[in-house]
């Protein structure tokens, strides 16, 4: 495993993946050797860590309130609560 700084997290990553950092967007994309996706990771306007696997949900980890939020992805990026 090697581990990688995103804002003020940690992520372990197993040998193979890859980490590409956009700290402008706040976003930090996972790759395979073959540059396959397999996930995004970003910091929300409410500096909640949001994290998209490649399966289609969104879960979202507030560590201050101790509560993660898993969603259908469209439900997110449609802007729709439950």
């Amino acid at each position: 495993m090697k581990q990688i700084k995103f804002f003020d997290w940690n992520v372990d990553l197993q040998e193979g993946l890859f980490p590409v950092t956009d700290p402008n967007e706040k976003k930090l994309v996972i790759l395979e050797d073959a540059f396959e996706l397999n996930g995004v990771l970003w910091i929300d306007e409410n500096a909640n860590l949001q994290i998209k696997p490649t399966w289609d949900c969104v879960i979202t980890v507030n560590a201050e309130k101790k509560i993660i939020t898993i969603q259908h992805a469209d439900k997110v990026f449609r802007n729709e609560e439950e």
